[in-house]
């Protein structure tokens, strides 16, 4: 049986479904609940900043010279995740940059561009030059000739990504450093990122200030989750008791406002998904349910390569075995790094090991098996999954 599709059929089936959808959606009357999911991305700048007047305004006053062109020291921004670090700087960027032709502002986000090739094209990109040739060292030229007798106010968000990823990283933050017409910011979670930057010469020579983004509190939550449900959600869906449950969970959980706006949103979703108008707690508590299983595969994504080999040899063992054995992940394991010279084969036992270790981290569970003594009388233990397998399938993919 063939498992292809042309376009023709796709366009005939979203048609139908469209068809089927609406019919639904008339027949029970059904009132949409999210009437604007861009509000709730994280890439959403809102007209209202709360609970942050203080932080802008001085950063406003530090740097309202370099909309004269004027040079102002570097600038260190840490907090903790989901403080409004980067939501300030971003607004702050656009408003600065308003009516100024002498100075770039730029914001490069280190997570999606972690290379120096990435950062350096990310800068000529937002500057207005086409980028040419291969090397970062091309790439330099290029940005300090654009520059020339202008200003440029570089912003790095999670700089301690971009110097975890190579340690060469550092040269290009050793190279702006410089320019006595670069102006750097750096935002990270980690108030000790500059301890990455293994060259003294570099730190001595960026004159730093620091920021710090004190966490959100349980009431700060409530207001921001507010005002993002006033405008993204329908009048009706929502009340103040539910909103206190989401922030009193996030300001337990990790004061992270990105999480409490997340878990609004899926409530929302799960609420149409039920056809109910209303978002209650059962919403909420699926939706606090999903984010753990968002959060163990962010975990993975940060687990060292053997760790993620051995996961993947468990997984593909899965897929032969409901419940694979030890043995069927090994023999996986094996095949794996047969075909990747990169990696060095390990023994059975050290595999072993690092199973363990994957059980502490709640990603797998090793049922031991039935039966009596440790002969042959006894089934062999198995190992289960416990994260989302369909997930982490879209994610080997990207």
């Amino acid at each position: 049986m063939s498992n292809d599709i042309s376009t023709s059929t796709i366009s005939e089936s979203i048609t139908r479904k469209e068809k089927e959808y609406l019919s639904k959606t008339k027949k029970s009357g059904i009132k949409k609940v999210v009437l604007n999911n861009g509000v709730f991305s994280p890439n959403f700048l809102p007209n209202n900043i709360s609970h942050r007047k203080q932080e802008i305004e001085h950063l406003l006053e530090h740097f309202l010279p370099t909309r004269f062109q004027k040079y102002c020291s570097d600038l260190s921004l840490y907090g903790v995740t989901g403080c409004g670090k980067t939501l300030v700087m971003k607004i702050l960027k656009d408003a600065l940059s308003e009516g100024v032709g002498n100075t770039f502002y730029v914001f490069v986000s280190c997570e999606v561009n972690s290379t120096s090739s990435a950062v350096c094209k990310s800068i000529l990109n937002q500057i207005g030059v086409k980028w040419v040739g291969s090397s970062v060292s091309g790439y330099i030229n290029q940005i300090e000739d654009a520059i020339s007798g202008k200003l440029l106010l570089l912003i790095l968000d999670e700089v301690d990504l971009f110097l975890k990823k190579r340690k060469t990283n550092e040269n290009l933050i050793e190279v702006f450093s410089n320019w006595n017409n670069c102006v750097l910011v750096f935002i990270s979670n980690d108030p000790g990122w500059h301890d990455l930057i293994k060259d003294h010469r570099t730190i001595s020579r960026l004159h730093l200030s620091n920021i710090i983004f004190e966490p959100y509190d349980e009431y700060d939550i409530f207001d921001i989750i507010k005002d993002r449900a006033k405008i993204g959600l329908a009048e009706t869906s929502f009340d103040d008791n539910l909103l206190r449950e989401i922030s009193q969970f996030t300001a337990q959980y990790n004061g992270d406002a990105r999480v409490a706006i997340k878990l609004l949103h899926r409530s929302a979703e799960y609420a149409e998904e039920e056809e109910d108008e209303k978002i209650n707690t059962p919403h909420l508590n699926k939706a606090i349910d999903s984010l753990e299983v968002d959060n163990k595969l962010s975990f993975i994504k940060t687990l060292p390569p053997q760790h993620k080999v051995i996961l993947i040899s468990i997984y593909n063992a899965s897929k032969n075995f409901k419940n694979p054995t030890i043995d069927a992940v090994y023999e996986e394991y094996k095949r794996l790094v047969r075909y990747h010279s990169e990696w060095r084969k390990l023994a059975r036992h050290t595999v072993e090991v690092y199973i363990n270790e994957l059980e502490t981290y709640k990603l797998i569970q090793r049922v031991v098996g039935k039966g009596r003594g440790r002969g042959k009388g006894r089934d062999p233990t198995c190992i289960i999954t416990t994260f989302d397998v369909k997930k982490f399938e879209e994610m080997l993919k990207r």
